[in-house]
């Protein structure tokens, strides 16, 4: 049995307590503005916004200890709106097609989307360190 990679294991509890507040944020969106009767697609932006901003803030600084900057969250925010597509179909099949109410369908959405998001924050925020690696600096 392999050991335990203690500062991985830290760096997936970080994700996952900042994932979970992001989630908790994206689902006060999808319900507080469905209450106030948005659309499922204004609903989707609007959690794009919330919820990517404050995913990259948490993530750069707490999850994966990086710096900020306008290009990683510029990456990171582009890599969150390649799911708005699938965000929106979810949210229609849940909501829309199969009539769930939006204190069950936010959260199944937010669930499905968890993993996408956490290639994503990968992705953009570590690239600045992947960068340095290779060009030896």
């Amino acid at each position: 049995m392999a050991p335990v990679n203690r500062a991985a294991l830290l760096e997936t509890l970080r994700y996952l307590g900042n994932g979970a507040i992001c989630a908790g944020a994206n689902m006060a969106v999808l319900i507080g503005g469905n209450r106030m009767g948005f659309g499922h697609f204004v609903l989707v932006l609007a959690t794009w916004v919330v919820g990517g901003t404050l995913g990259y803030l948490l993530h750069a600084r707490l999850t994966f200890r990086e710096g900020l900057s306008t290009m990683a969250y510029g990456r990171f925010m582009a890599g969150v709106a390649l799911g708005i597509p699938a965000t929106w179909v979810l949210l229609e099949l849940f909501a829309g097609w199969l009539r769930w109410p939006m204190e069950v369908a936010a959260p199944a959405v937010t669930i499905a989307m968890l993993v996408y998001n956490y290639a994503n924050a990968r992705i953009a925020i570590l690239w600045r360190r992947w960068w340095r690696v290779e060009r030896g600096t």
